[in-house]
């Protein structure tokens, strides 16, 4: 009964140290995919993000408002963001095994123009078939002042763009981000 019981024992050892050991690996294979795919849309690789994401790829906030509907509006919105300097840092990422989650600050040229205040996001990434297949945003604290301060920047941006008869506003795609970069400049050196 003795051999049996430590047999039996070993055994569900055995399973759970190979089950903690796969989902530990699972997990750093995903959190490599995650920076790996922060760092092609920091150099707008287009062709490494196809590759890290899902066909059915969209991401979305907490209150299920979709911020990129699919792959297309994705390589719009990194070539949006090529032309608007965009930059993600990732400040904290963590991961159980299933899903990965971030803490990423956002900016780009909007921010310098309009002297605007850094965002940062709790991102949740979630993987179908080793791929990333969707992102769920949400705020963290202190993102309620920042908003207040850059909604303030911005709403005086479009009074210049409405009172010059300036089209500043457009598709997320790269045509608009490089109309968007020139009116930003005039502006940002009016307003220095």
């Amino acid at each position: 009964m003795t051999t049996r019981f430590f047999k039996s024992l070993f055994s569900i050892a055995t399973l759970v140290f190979v089950s903690c050991a796969t989902t530990g690996f699972q997990s750093l294979k995903n959190e490599d995919i995650v920076t790996s795919y922060i760092k092609a849309r920091n150099t707008y690789d287009l062709k490494k993000v196809d590759a890290l994401t899902d066909k059915d790829y969209f991401e979305m906030f907490i209150d299920g408002n979709k911020e990129i509907e699919n792959k297309e509006k994705l390589m719009d919105a990194i070539l949006w963001g090529k032309e608007l300097d965009s930059h993600i840092k990732l400040l904290d990422i963590t991961s159980d095994g299933t899903t990965v989650t971030t803490i990423e600050e956002n900016s780009n040229y909007l921010d310098v123009a309009l002297k605007r205040k850094v965002r940062a996001f709790k991102i949740v990434y979630t993987f179908r078939d080793n791929k990333i297949h969707h992102q769920k945003m949400d705020t963290i604290p202190g993102y309620a002042k920042i908003i207040r301060h850059n909604s303030e920047s911005y709403a005086k941006f479009m009074d210049y763009c409405n009172h010059n008869n300036l089209k500043c506003n457009g598709s997320f795609d790269q045509e608009s981000g490089n109309r968007l970069r020139k009116i930003l400049k005039k502006y940002h050196k009016e307003n220095k």
